[in-house]
């Protein structure tokens, strides 16, 4: 099953577009994980705390979803998104070969 299950922050204002046939509201969700080095999680000798690294997340929201994400959240709010991996792929101007993934949303939850 292609399941994603993420909580994090807006890393920016939602962008909203009109597609052909349906409004696309694009996202940019920051999570956190542990860092970890051979194996084990890397501590803050100072304070003792686990150290962590940003994870950037580009999700695709649909329609109406999407309109209320656009209406109601801003840059730092907490969010819930459940969807599914999506990979691109695409010639850039030179004719290379590109590739891309996104997070397709299914559902949504504010925090």
């Amino acid at each position: 099953m292609n399941i994603v299950n993420l909580v994090g922050r807006l890393a920016k204002d939602p962008i909203t577009r009109d597609g052909r046939d349906t409004r696309i509201t694009e996202i940019t969700l920051v999570t956190d994980r542990p860092r970890i080095r051979e194996g084990k999680v890397v501590k803050d000798p100072e304070t003792g705390y686990p150290l962590k690294d940003a994870e950037f997340h580009k999700v695709t929201i649909f329609n109406g979803m999407g309109t209320g994400v656009r209406d109601h959240k801003v840059k730092g709010d907490l969010l819930a998104v459940t969807g599914r991996i999506h990979y691109t792929r695409w010639k850039d101007a030179e004719n290379n070969d590109r590739f891309g993934c996104e997070i397709i949303a299914e559902n949504v939850e504010f925090i």
